[in-house]
């Protein structure tokens, strides 16, 4: 069970920021909080409902900067992303015999289409989402450069698949959940797209302590704690659930993971 009253650095962790932008916007908005003494205190179900009615500014903004951000850079994003996590994310979807030329696989947050473009030759079909249509633009053009011809690029909002249910073989989500609000909710939308016995690929950050990195990025969080992850996934009605950590040493700069897990045949059954 999630822990309901939490100090600053939690209520911090819980908004995805620093505890230097949590005080600025304790300082600046009207946020639900306690003060004990010389601590600060802070209700969970409070903090989660006060950012679900809009009331902050910041975080109403938030999105709108993270698309901003991914716009701008979009032609110079290989550039930006090159040695930070190799081609092994890439190898490993290739590799693990998930992939074949009857499967729909959705690539959620696909970037200028790294993963895309590198499994296309592999499977039947790659719908290719994103919230920057500069993006999805970048994708289109080196895609015709190489030649490809069976991926569809869909604008999205964040947290939002725009797919109707079932429709999905295999969700991949590579270096996305640390850019999104709430990863819980969008791995239920995740769910809701797979077919039964569907599986879900994911590639994201162990948690760390580079705040310039999260900074420059403009990651929501540091990294996603695995633990917490499963917790989520058993909630969205996954099961068989298996994980491999990838060491920076392996030529990414940050410590990554890969992780499967299976659609259960009815919404939470946990294996």
């Amino acid at each position: 069970m999630e822990k309901e009253i939490l100090n600053m650095d939690e209520a911090a962790e819980l908004f995805g920021v620093s505890v230097k932008t949590f005080i600025k916007l304790l300082r600046e908005e009207d946020v639900p909080a306690r003060k004990i003494g010389r601590e600060w205190r802070f209700s969970r179900k409070a903090l989660i409902e006060w950012l679900a009615g809009g009331s902050s500014k910041m975080y109403s903004a938030s999105e709108q900067e993270t698309r901003q951000f991914f716009e701008d850079i979009a032609d110079r994003w290989e550039e930006i992303s090159s040695g930070l996590y190799d081609n092994s994310i890439v190898n490993k979807l290739i590799d693990s015999n998930l992939l074949n030329k009857d499967i729909t696989v959705l690539d959620y947050g696909c970037g200028d289409g790294f993963i895309s473009r590198g499994i296309a030759s592999h499977v039947g079909k790659v719908i290719a989402m994103d919230m920057s249509v500069s993006m999805l633009d970048e994708l289109d053009r080196k895609a015709k450069l190489q030649g490809i011809t069976n991926i569809l690029t869909v604008e999205c909002e964040e947290s939002e698949v725009p797919l109707r249910d079932g429709r999905i073989d295999l969700v991949c989500a590579s270096m996305i959940l640390h850019h999104v609000e709430s990863p819980r909710n969008i791995l239920k939308e995740f769910s809701r797209v797979l077919r039964p016995s569907g599986i879900i690929f994911i590639a994201d950050l162990l948690p760390h302590e580079d705040e310039g990195f999260q900074e420059k990025m403009h990651d929501r969080h540091r990294g996603i704690n695995p633990a917490e992850l499963e917790r989520w996934l058993l909630d969205a009605g996954f099961g068989n659930i298996s994980m491999e950590k990838l060491p920076a040493s392996n030529g990414n700069k940050k410590d990554i993971f890969v992780l499967t897990a299976v659609k259960m045949m009815q919404q939470g059954i946990k294996e």
